[in-house]
């Protein structure tokens, strides 16, 4: 990794916990500052802003998300264990503390534009796990054949609105809620 990315790295790990802990809007550059024992002009020179440090952490924890998908997935064979497991997978974000001052970031009014299309766009990238899951239960035979990126904004936006529970529920609670709702999704999709 190059010295600059390396430093890039580093200054999001220990400004993580920060967003994580006081939210977005409540973070300012001086605890940034403080937290990295880094000058402004320094953080400046590596993220042009707030915004962009913050978008950096959010694309960091999204591709970890991805990256641990793509190894647990490894560990189950059929499309249906894919999928109680990917439930699992969606649900351990909400253990994040992270994930809290992304709601807010996503929701404000402060942050420009093109800077909300690129948070956009990062919460998208779950998408492609989800539409190859689904089009290879559909290559195996274990799902009817549907056009997948319909089928596959269906799956998100069951998991993404299950999302609700969290307010209600223990995580142990929401597993069971997920797990009901895979199942009821199997239920209109299996062959």
């Amino acid at each position: 990794m190059q010295k600059g990315q390396q430093t890039k790295l580093d200054i999001a790990l220990k400004v993580k916990d920060l967003f994580a802990t006081k939210g977005y809007s409540a973070t300012s550059m001086e605890e940034i500052c403080q937290t990295t024992g880094r000058s402004k002009g320094s953080i400046y020179y590596h993220f042009k802003s707030k915004e962009e440090l913050f978008l950096f952490i959010f694309r960091t924890i999204t591709e970890e998300w991805i990256q641990t998908w793509n190894e647990k997935e490894k560990y189950y064979r059929t499309t249906k264990e894919k999928l109680y497991a990917l439930a699992e997978h969606h649900i351990d974000e909400f253990e994040n503390p992270f994930m809290k001052a992304v709601e807010e970031f996503s929701g404000s009014q402060l942050a420009t534009k093109d800077i909300l299309e690129e948070a956009l766009e990062l919460s998208r990238q779950p998408y492609v796990v989800y539409e190859r899951l689904i089009v290879e239960g559909m290559e195996r035979g274990e799902l009817k054949k549907k056009d997948a990126r319909t089928i596959m904004y269906i799956l998100y936006g069951l998991m993404t609105g299950l999302g609700i529970t969290y307010y209600d529920m223990s995580i142990e609670e929401m597993k069971d809620v997920y797990k009901e709702g895979i199942t009821v999704f199997l239920d209109g999709m299996s062959t």
